[in-house]
């Protein structure tokens, strides 16, 4: 199982054709791979907006609501493709560009740093997108106040080893859709 998951990773980053998944997922992940390569930021933003309004449909089905929110659904997916999007293809370019290296100190460094800015700021994004549903962005200092540490706290024990696990096997262009589809989680 590790060598295949090994295999499937060092795989991921050679050029498209080298890409050997079997069957229908082998074909869906060389589709992917020739849209990286043409397209990497539209892909991603494709992709996370996608992934993103899946799971708030899903967050909406679990929460039993009557009528779905629509406006809920459209501002979820649109965060996930016109802001995590190209937030993410920076902040995963540049830290690797700040901190080449993938020992374990430097991916713990990188974990941390996303820790402190980059999940702190995704997380005021989704508050001002509720804020500008509710009260209105007035609210937005407040929300962030009373809320954001105990989101990050709440978060504490999942995103940092999200983050450990995609920079030490992940190729940085495949981060981003490692993090949409743990995000859905």
């Amino acid at each position: 199982m590790r060598r295949k998951l090994a295999a499937l990773l060092l795989a991921a980053t050679r050029p498209t054709n080298a890409l050997r998944v079997p069957g229908a997922l082998g074909a869906a992940a060389q589709t992917y791979a020739r849209c990286m390569d043409k397209a990497p930021l539209a892909t991603k933003a494709a992709t996370s907006a996608v992934i993103f309004g899946a799971s708030d449909a899903c967050a909406q089905k679990l929460e039993r609501v009557k009528e779905p929110d629509a406006t809920r659904l459209l501002t979820t997916t649109a965060i996930g493709g016109l802001y995590f999007a190209p937030a993410a293809h920076v902040w995963y370019a540049q830290i690797t560009r700040l901190i080449p290296k993938n020992g374990l100190k430097e991916i713990l460094t990188k974990a941390l740093l996303g820790q402190i800015f980059f999940g702190p700021l995704v997380t005021i994004v989704f508050f001002a997108a509720a804020c500008a549903q509710g009260e209105g962005l007035s609210t937005l200092p407040a929300k962030i106040k009373a809320d954001l540490l105990q989101v990050q706290i709440a978060g504490a024990g999942f995103w940092p080893f999200v983050d450990l696990i995609s920079y030490a096997f992940i190729p940085i262009a495949y981060i981003p859709l490692f993090v949409n589809c743990a995000s859905f989680v």
